[in-house]
């Protein structure tokens, strides 16, 4: 009978996602271990550590945006973004990664940078665990504090206070969005050794925003052309 073979694939499935549960809460806390890492990297660093209450909205949804346009609604790993990435890789060669913020927060913390095919499926396998452990605000609230933004600066605070000399929450907003767009490769668009490629990842943040309705072209825009004061000068 059809519904008899449909009952022993729902008792498997049922009995396999319970020991998969059970593996990363218990055996393997995937969830602890990533906080420590985390609270250990922005202590090594001298940074400060901010719950996602204390990072502006702005500032989130401008990362959001960039990195992580689905992040809300994936399971960790966005088969259309990893799609895109290998089509834009086999027609331009490598330049797109396709991971997630789940992903990276993951490659971050408990993996090595190492690229190879074994880590990056142990990275999907991670994040997808991850996901099961925690919610989408606390994996946010990790990321934003963990990522390297450049120049030393590990974290959306210690880079706000790097690059800006104050704090996150007193940024303005073309500052936040000149912050979103360096974790994809911090030491490239670090504004204080490649100005024009920071000011040119910027407007790609700001692109991204329309794009996704948070701004008009004409906000964006303005927003683009307005000045940067940085902490030191180089920018």
């Amino acid at each position: 009978m059809w519904w008899k073979r449909l009952l022993r694939i729902v008792i498997v499935l049922g009995g396999f996602w319970m020991v998969f549960n059970l593996f990363f809460s218990t055996i393997y806390p995937i969830a602890t271990y990533v906080r420590e890492d985390v609270k250990e990297k922005v202590a090594q660093n001298g940074g400060k550590y901010l719950s996602i209450k204390e990072i502006p909205i702005e500032f989130q949804l401008a990362v959001i945006s960039t990195e992580d346009r689905r992040f809300y609604s994936h399971p960790g790993f966005d088969l259309r973004g990893i799609g895109r990435a290998l089509y834009v890789n086999l027609e331009q060669g490598p330049s797109q990664g396709g991971s997630t913020i789940t992903q990276q927060l993951i490659r971050n913390t408990i993996l090595r940078q190492e690229r190879s095919v074994e880590r990056k499926a142990k990275e999907l396998a991670l994040a997808f665990a991850l996901e099961t452990q925690m919610s989408k605000r606390e994996i946010l609230e990790l990321y934003l504090n963990a990522i390297y933004f450049g120049d030393g600066a590990y974290g959306a605070e210690q880079a706000a206070q790097t690059y800006f000399g104050k704090p996150l929450a007193e940024l303005s907003y073309p500052e936040w969005t000149l912050l979103a767009g360096l974790p994809n490769a911090p030491s490239a668009y670090n504004p204080y050794v490649a100005y024009d490629l920071a000011k040119k990842r910027q407007r790609e943040v700001l692109m991204n925003l329309v794009e996704t309705k948070r701004l008009t072209e004409k906000e964006a825009l303005d927003y683009l052309e307005a000045p940067l004061h940085f902490a030191k000068s180089g920018g």
